[in-house]
């Protein structure tokens, strides 16, 4: 009996490609994207927590604070900022003060005019901030400073009570603080991860002073991109599996059964 040979086997279907399962494999990429940048923005913060009530009703004591780490960041007139204490005179250091930035490196300071207002460059300045229960002329304390540049003058929001730039505006330094010593502006109340954004004070700008106290968005914009990416690179990942087994599925199907 002749055999015959076994006819040749078919060609392999060439895969098609499959648009939707792109779409996926972007959304993926775009969602891993999202999540580092919203990872990296957040780690530009930390949690820290306010020990005294130099600063009143703005940070009540023992309130947690989110910082935004120095850097690169401009320090405006109305920022609160944390610093190293030992740029004062006879401060060891270890320790760090939260205080406001009532004028920066060129400013001339005074205090106080006539009516107890502070004295920024000749122009009295209003102060929403300053505890409402203190009256003015409590937290008045004589001084007058020439801020040299890369420096700031800091005080706290209760002025009756806090030891701050204008104490020392008569010692060596003048009371001001290098910028070198300051660890980075306080943002908000809470932690990285729940927080309110503290509203940039307009005190300064209102008095006619340039430079805008700092609005900063970047802490809930960084959870935004997180949470955000993440959603889309769980969306992503899970449509491309399931597009990856239906695909495979009807493959199958479209083979038949086996030759036996």
């Amino acid at each position: 009996m002749t055999d015959f040979p076994a006819p040749p086997a078919a060609p392999p279907r060439a895969r098609r490609f499959s648009p939707l399962l792109a779409l996926f494999v972007v959304f993926v990429v775009a969602g891993a994207a999202l999540v580092a940048t919203g990872v990296v923005t957040v780690l530009g913060y930390s949690t820290v927590r306010i020990g005294g009530r130099s600063m009143g009703t703005t940070i009540p004591a023992g309130e947690p604070v989110v910082l935004h780490w120095a850097g690169n960041h401009e320090i405006h007139r109305g920022d609160v900022v944390s610093f190293q204490a030992d740029a004062f005179p006879d401060v060891p250091p270890g320790y760090h003060f939260v205080k406001r930035v009532i004028a920066i490196g060129g400013d001339r300071v005074v205090c106080c005019g006539p009516d107890n207002r502070l004295q920024v460059n000749g122009k009295p300045v209003t102060e929403p901030y300053l505890d409402s229960t203190v009256p003015l002329a409590a937290g008045a304390l004589p001084f007058a400073a020439r801020v040299p540049p890369g420096s700031i003058f800091v005080a706290g929001d209760r002025r009756d009570i806090s030891d701050d730039s204008r104490r020392f505006a008569s010692l060596p330094g003048g009371g001001a603080i290098p910028l070198s010593k300051v660890d980075g502006v306080i943002t908000a109340r809470g932690t990285i991860f729940s927080s309110r954004t503290l509203a940039p004070t307009t005190a300064f700008t209102d008095a006619g002073l340039p430079g805008a106290s700092t609005a900063d968005t970047g802490l809930p914009e960084g959870r935004s991109f997180a949470a955000g990416g993440a959603a889309v690179f769980l969306l992503g990942f899970i449509g491309a599996i399931v597009t990856v087994v239906l695909s495979a599925g009807r493959r199958r199907a479209a083979a038949g059964p086996p030759v036996r």
